[in-house]
């Protein structure tokens, strides 16, 4: 009987980690599929790609994801903004500078971005509070409350590098960093042989494409569209005594890290559409 009993507990002991992994393989790939990978001199700035210290770091991983969402839906997200969700007669036309706001505020604002922002201000001492998600009425200008310092996001989470404007197609660019201590703690072990290192730290753009598409156009109904853009870009320090072959996050963790970044897209485009 124990002898029985054995590869039953060995089974039902390994079958769960085995469909928990197969299940994020499967909704791994569906995002994957939903939103493949842009090209980065196309659809990114200079400043998400290059490193914020480019003379000890390097930027090895650059990925933007993209959806195409009625250009109704973000007007209509800047008409609430500006508190005229409701006036029939309103003909405002939203500059670009408006529309890029209402997407970057649309992205930060959504829940599952809202939960972690909460999270980590609970974590910080800030209670189940947000933070600055840009939906302030000063949005994501320098912060006049603390000397126009660049403001600060969701309790500390990203710094605003650069607000939308109307003069700048490229939108809102944040930067974040690794404390230290964790960096230098992969750092070391990677000098014993441990093959994978932290990153520095990073930054993340959040852009839009000019409208296109329409009847006219045979898109069909819903148009005209634009391009709603979420792009990542990674730091790592750059050791001397790794040469050509620098350390970085192994392969798995990165697809981890940009299925991640595709659930966030996923999700602030299903609360966009929900305006149309």
């Amino acid at each position: 009987m124990a002898a029985r009993s054995k590869p039953r507990l060995l089974l039902a002991l390994a079958l769960p980690p085995v469909i928990a992994t197969y299940g994020i393989h499967r909704g791994l790939q569906t995002l994957e599929q939903r939103y493949p990978p842009q090209p980065p001199e196309q659809t990114s700035s200079i400043a998400l790609r290059t490193p914020q210290d480019p003379s000890t770091q390097q930027c090895p991983h650059v990925d933007i994801f993209a959806a195409r969402v009625p250009l109704k839906a973000l007007q209509n997200r800047v008409q609430q903004a500006q508190g005229n969700a409701n006036n029939a007669n309103n003909n405002s036309n939203p500059t670009v500078q408006d529309l890029t706001t209402a997407w970057a505020q649309t992205f930060l604002g959504s829940r599952v971005f809202r939960a972690e922002a909460c999270a980590i201000g609970l974590f910080r001492g800030a209670g189940l509070n947000p933070g600055d998600l840009g939906d302030t009425p000063a949005k994501f200008s320098p912060d006049a409350a603390r000397d126009n310092a660049p403001r600060v996001l969701a309790n500390g989470v990203a710094v605003v590098v650069r607000a939308p404007a109307e003069d700048d197609t490229n939108g809102l660019l944040v930067r974040w960093s690794v404390p230290d201590g964790p960096r230098r703690f992969f750092e070391k072990i990677s000098t014993w042989g441990y093959p994978w290192r932290l990153m520095s730290g990073g930054r993340h753009e959040m852009s839009i494409s000019e409208p296109f598409g329409g009847e006219e156009e045979g898109e069909g109904d819903g148009g005209p569209f634009v391009e709603v853009r979420f792009s990542s870009a990674h730091d790592y320090e750059v050791v001397a005594s790794e040469g050509n072959c620098q350390k970085v996050l192994p392969e798995w963790g990165g697809r981890l890290h940009r299925g991640y970044a595709r659930f966030l897209l996923d999700i602030a485009v299903r609360e966009l559409e929900k305006e149309v």
